[in-house]
C-alpha cells in the first residue's frame, strides 16, 4: 500500500509539474495575444477571449490529466520519455493550430469609410491583393489595427463590382486597393461625425466612460465627436477630437 500511495503522489507530482508548464506557456501566450494582437479594446470588439480561453483551457486540462494517467514510476524511462514526448506534441500542435486561427482573425486595419470606421481583420484580406495597396500599407499589422481610410472607384464597371462584392460580405475596406492615408481623409471623416452631445443624449450610462476619454486627451467633453464602428461581431462607436484624431472605442450601437 505505500508503494502504491508513492507512485500515487509521483504521478501527481508530475501532473503539476506539467500543469505549472502549461499554465506558463498560456501566460505567455495570453501576452502576445492580448497585447500585440488584439490590443483593447479590440479583443472585446471581436469576441476573441472566449475562444482563446477554450483553446487554452482544453490545453491545461487534457495535458496534465494525460501525464497523471501515462507517468507510472513501473514503466521503463524510455517508454514514460515517449508517452510525454507523444503529449507534449499533440499539446503543441494543437495549441500551434489554434493560435494559427486566433492570428488569422486578428485586426489588422481600421478604415474610414464614407461615414463609419470598419475594423478589418487579417482573414478577410486576400494576400495577393495587398500588392495592390499604397506602398506604405501593404503589411499586415502584428500589433493593432492600422488606422486607414478607403476610397471609392471611379471606373463604373470598378463601383458595381465593388458593390457586388459588398453584397457577397466583402465590404470596401477589406480591398486593398482602395487604401489610403487616414490623414489626408481626416477632414472628412470629421464632417461625417456626430456631436458627441447626442451620444449621451441616446446613452447616458456612457457619461463617466466618454468624460473620462476627453479628460485623457485633454479635451473639452462638447469638442468631442462620434462615427459608427463596424466589426463583423459587434457595432459600436469610436471617439474623435477636432482634427479627426481617434480617441477611444465604447460598447454602444453608433446608427441611431
Amino acid at each position: 500500500m505505500e508503494k502504491g500511495l508513492l507512485a500515487s503522489a509521483d504521478r501527481l507530482r508530475a501532473a503539476g509539474i506539467h500543469l505549472a508548464l502549461c499554465l506558463l506557456v498560456a501566460a505567455l501566450v495570453a501576452l502576445v495575444v492580448f497585447l500585440c494582437w488584439y490590443p483593447a479594446p479590440f479583443a472585446d470588439l471581436t469576441h476573441v477571449a472566449p475562444i482563446f480561453l477554450m483553446l487554452v483551457g482544453i490545453d491545461i486540462v487534457v495535458g496534465p490529466a494525460l501525464t497523471l494517467v501515462v507517468a507510472k514510476p513501473s514503466k521503463p524511462r524510455a517508454e514514460l520519455l515517449r508517452d510525454l514526448s507523444v503529449i507534449a506534441l499533440l499539446q503543441l500542435g494543437a495549441l500551434a493550430y489554434g493560435l494559427h486561427s486566433v492570428a488569422s482573425a486578428r485586426p489588422v486595419a481600421l478604415v474610414f469609410e464614407v461615414d463609419l470606421f470598419r475594423l478589418v481583420t487579417a482573414n478577410e484580406i486576400e494576400v495577393p491583393a495587398l500588392a495592390e495597396a499604397p506602398a506604405p500599407l501593404r503589411e499586415l499589422s502584428w500589433r493593432g489595427p492600422r488606422l486607414m481610410a478607403v476610397v471609392k472607384p471611379d471606373d463604373p464597371d470598378e463601383q458595381l463590382r465593388t458593390i457586388d462584392l459588398g453584397l457577397a460580405g466583402v465590404p470596401l475596406s477589406a480591398l486593398p486597393k482602395y487604401w489610403r492615408d487616414y490623414e489626408s481623409h481626416a477632414d472628412e471623416a470629421w464632417r461625417k461625425a456626430r456631436p458627441v452631445a447626442l451620444l449621451l443624449e441616446k446613452y447616458p450610462q456612457m457619461a463617466a466612460d466618454v468624460h473620462a476619454v476627453a479628460a485623457a486627451a485633454g479635451q473639452p467633453v462638447d469638442a468631442l465627436r462620434f462615427l459608427p464602428l463596424l466589426s463583423r461581431q459587434a457595432s459600436w462607436v469610436t471617439l474623435m477630437a477636432p482634427g479627426a484624431k481617434v480617441l477611444g472605442h465604447l460598447p454602444v450601437d453608433g446608427f441611431f
